[in-house]
């Protein structure tokens, strides 16, 4: 607790209450506190007494009158971003923590230190934010990227346009370049994910590759399955979450990074997915393979125990699983590096096989149907080209 003279303070700062609210299966506590006009505390912790402490601290430090006030006229933009985030955001606990790491990660990389973050919040106008929006176009970020940081920044303008601390958010005028181009997807051919099942050796490794082909699912819902996600009489599983990495925050300054099981991407992503009967018999072998070695080394299994782990029974670490899935493609001579191209040859199959783009969008978790014809429109345009070649015998009889 920190050494301030309770005894001597006035009523009405001892006067707090102390909330609890839970966030991602971890539970915190909050104390919110006007103390003037302008200086508003808003603390957070894992405990009560932990919580308490922050609280007197701060209070020890605007009594003394060493606390920052909130002065908006000459607060810089990558200032009041930095305020949004752990005094607004972070607080309210209204976002995932994969949500708030990613938009941590936006301020650091891209405004924190940059020309934007160094104009005053009230002095940001149209012009500044579409010359650093036209610099980033200008570099190797997708545009989807580049729309994401966007989106970022209007949020946090939208608060402070809210707020009265500006008259308009003028990044939701800034324009970006269209992207006209037709996405295509690398997808992996029959005789490639041939070449994959006679060479991949690691069960684990092969039953999450043969999963991801017949499913469609994300890496990270795979590796968050449970044995109770699975319905082996119907061939389906319950997609209701997925494996985070994540920086949890005990302030602005101190944070863990940590690997943590959180709801799904979206409200789509929550859903109903159907494998291939013919990889029943592989998902099974492997589960009573995890059985046996939970037995072995005097762990707890239960049917909600996380089937993919490590060597440690933790949960598996994308680099080193990505790492072994490159060593993979290399011993099969397949150009190609990451498990989303599984995903995209397991849609890419359906689209193939005439499945209806709805059928195709439900089973991929996608948002809307146009996500799904987006990516494999490409599919047609090959159709396409083929169809006219196959014109060639006649013009050659005319």
């Amino acid at each position: 607790m920190s050494k301030l003279n309770i005894s001597n303070i006035d009523l009405k700062y001892l006067n707090f209450t102390i909330k609890e609210f839970k966030s991602q299966g971890y539970t915190y506590y909050r104390i919110q506190k006007q103390l003037d006009k302008n200086n508003k505390v808003n603390v957070t912790g894992k405990s009560k007494e932990d919580v308490k402490e922050k609280y007197f601290n701060k209070l020890e430090e605007f009594l003394n009158s060493d606390i920052t006030n909130l002065n908006i006229k000459k607060m810089t933009f990558a200032e009041f971003v930095h305020y949004y985030l752990f005094e607004v955001v972070l607080p309210s606990g209204s976002v995932k923590l994969k949500t708030f790491t990613d938009y941590n990660n936006i301020y650091i990389n891209y405004i924190k230190d940059k020309s934007i973050g160094k104009v005053k919040l009230v002095e940001l106008k149209k012009e500044q934010l579409q010359k650093y929006f036209n610099g980033l176009c200008k570099t190797n970020l997708k545009l989807s990227t580049i729309k994401v940081i966007k989106n970022f920044i209007s949020a946090v303008l939208n608060y402070a346009t809210n707020e009265d601390y500006i008259i308009k958010n003028y990044c939701s005028s800034v324009k970006l370049p269209k992207d006209n181009s037709i996405k295509k997807n690398k997808f992996l051919t029959d005789d490639e994910v041939q070449l994959i099942f006679k060479n991949c050796e690691d069960l684990k490794l092969l039953v999450i590759i043969k999963i991801a082909l017949s499913t469609g699912m994300r890496i990270n819902e795979i590796l968050a399955l449970t044995e109770n996600d699975f319905n082996f009489e119907d061939c389906s599983i319950k997609v209701n979450k997925t494996l985070s990495s994540c920086k949890v925050f005990e302030d602005n300054k101190n944070y863990k990074t940590q690997t943590i099981i959180t709801p799904p991407k979206s409200k789509s992503s929550n859903r109903i997915v159907y494998f291939n009967p013919s990889i029943s018999k592989d998902i099974k072998t492997y589960i009573s393979s995890q059985k046996e070695r939970y037995l072995k080394f005097g762990k707890k299994y239960t049917k909600d125990s996380i089937i993919f782990t490590n060597k440690n029974f933790n949960y598996i670490g994308y680099r080193s699983l990505s790492y072994h899935l490159d060593v993979l493609f290399k011993k099969c001579n397949i150009s190609a590096s990451g498990f989303h191209i599984f995903r995209h040859t397991s849609g890419s199959k359906l689209y193939e096989m005439g499945v209806n783009i709805k059928t195709i969008s439900e089973q991929l978790g996608h948002s809307n149907t146009s996500i799904t014809s987006n990516i494999y429109v490409h599919i047609d345009e090959e159709k396409r080209k083929n169809a006219v070649k196959c014109q060639d015998a006649y013009f050659k009889t005319v």
